[in-house]
């Protein structure tokens, strides 16, 4: 049913297709009514029907045209906005759920156990840390909404990577205690020319995915490197590791590509496609070296210059 419509709107999308059709429509019903009726004069009536249509549908034709890009164009901004909301909403539930399991860890831990003042002083002062990790969580997470809403470019600048890192660690503090995972941070001195809330939501989904697959007692370790024009944020862990197979699916296309971590965490798969957009956009690239059973390693691959971007 929808492709007779499209091809109508093709025939009619130029204001000379609309007036040829009215004036070949306005010729036929004066030739239709010149059959049955006598016209007094028909040469006349026949030039009558061929200049009013111009006359007429000339200009409203462009007026009507004019109106149909308009809600054409509102149409694809909604489209736009309905798909941008449900990623917003599938972001949230992905990146949101870590900080907020440790903070309820937290809380429970003080409200079902009889501590001392100085162990609830120490509670109290990592409460405070992972609120405040939270808060600067939830104000990328709502800067990145307004930038998608408003189709703003990436603002890219200069950073260290070392203070985004380590603020990032302080998020998944107690997912890493709870695995017992050996974290450990190498060489961090690297200066990189990115958007920094970009870079921030890329190794944020990284380092949980990197958890997320590391078994209990396992190991990660992260480190810059600097490589010609590039530096390289290297996440590496001692997780179940990845085949082939599944490192291509999520590389391609608008594939998700998602599975149980080893203590049975879900995710969406989200978290990774919208990185590897993101690294485009400041010019980067994902790269992933793994083996099954045998760990991963995530490179995040930056400039490192405004002349190298």
């Amino acid at each position: 049913m929808s492709r007779p419509i499209e091809k109508l709107e093709n025939l009619l999308s130029k204001p000379h297709r609309i007036v040829v059709v009215c004036v070949l429509f306005s010729v036929f019903l004066f030739l239709l009514s010149a059959c049955f009726i006598k016209v007094a004069n028909f040469a006349y009536g026949l030039t009558l029907s061929l200049v009013m249509p111009i006359i007429i549908s000339y200009p409203i034709s462009l007026v009507v045209i004019g109106y149909t890009k308009k809600i054409k164009k509102q149409k694809q901004e909604l489209a736009e906005l309905d798909i941008l909301n449900k990623k917003l909403f599938t972001l949230i539930s992905h990146d949101i759920r870590s900080p907020m399991a440790t903070l309820k860890g937290l809380v429970d831990s003080m409200a079902f156990n009889d501590f001392d003042r100085e162990t609830e002083k120490e509670y109290l002062g990592r409460l405070s840390k992972h609120i405040a990790n939270l808060d600067l969580f939830l104000t990328d997470l709502l800067q990145w909404s307004q930038d998608q809403i408003k189709g703003k470019p990436v603002k890219s600048s200069l950073f260290k990577g070392k203070e985004t890192i380590v603020q990032i660690a302080g998020v998944f503090e107690a997912m890493l205690l709870e695995k017992q995972i050996d974290f450990t941070l190498g060489d961090l001195n690297g200066t990189i020319y990115a958007d920094p809330r970009n870079y921030a939501f890329v190794v944020r989904n990284v380092l949980h995915n990197a958890i997320k697959f590391t078994p209990k007692k396992g190991s990660i370790n992260i480190c810059l490197k600097t490589e010609g024009h590039e530096v390289h944020t290297i996440i590496k862990d001692s997780g179940v590791g990845l085949s082939k197979v599944e490192i291509d699916t999520i590389f391609e296309g608008e594939k998700l590509f998602t599975q149980l971590g080893t203590s049975e965490e879900k995710g969406t798969g989200f978290g990774l496609k919208a990185s590897i957009d993101y690294l485009k956009k400041n010019k980067g690239r994902l790269s992933i070296e793994s083996t099954p059973e045998k760990g991963t390693s995530v490179s995040i691959i930056l400039p490192n210059s405004p002349l190298s971007a």
